[in-house]
């Protein structure tokens, strides 16, 4: 009867067997407009941009949720209130080739996106 579940009622557990390509991100109102920020970042996605996966702050910064083209997205999922589907590639950190295909997905509570799950499977070119 709803339009998307509640970021709450997201089970890790459930989910453990793709839990680390996820991420979580909090949509939060920051002095007059909304900011995105990850609540959840999985461990394989360090991997996959090339960080220290025990050095979780750097890994933050390289995968930036004030990147132009990620905002983008995100803006996208919160006002359509629906998935996007993303596919494209990067280098890393260890100047490998990443390939990667992603899906956003609206969390939220009555009409309002409140969160955005992601999954991102990538494999290294």
């Amino acid at each position: 009867t709803r339009i998307y579940p509640m970021e709450s009622e997201i089970d890790p557990d459930v989910l453990s067997d793709i839990w680390s390509y996820c991420f979580l991100i909090s949509i939060d109102d920051v002095v007059n407009r909304l900011g995105y920020r990850y609540s959840y970042l999985g461990r394989s996605l360090l991997e996959a941009y090339g960080d220290d996966i025990n050095n979780p702050d750097v890994a933050l910064r390289l995968l930036s949720t004030a990147s132009i083209p990620m905002v983008r997205k995100f803006d996208i999922v919160r006002k359509n209130k629906e998935p996007v589907f993303d596919e494209a590639e990067f280098v890393n950190m260890k100047n490998l080739r990443i390939k990667y295909r992603a899906c956003l997905l609206p969390l939220g509570v009555g009409e309002d996106v409140t969160h955005i799950l992601g999954l991102m499977r990538w494999k290294v070119y």
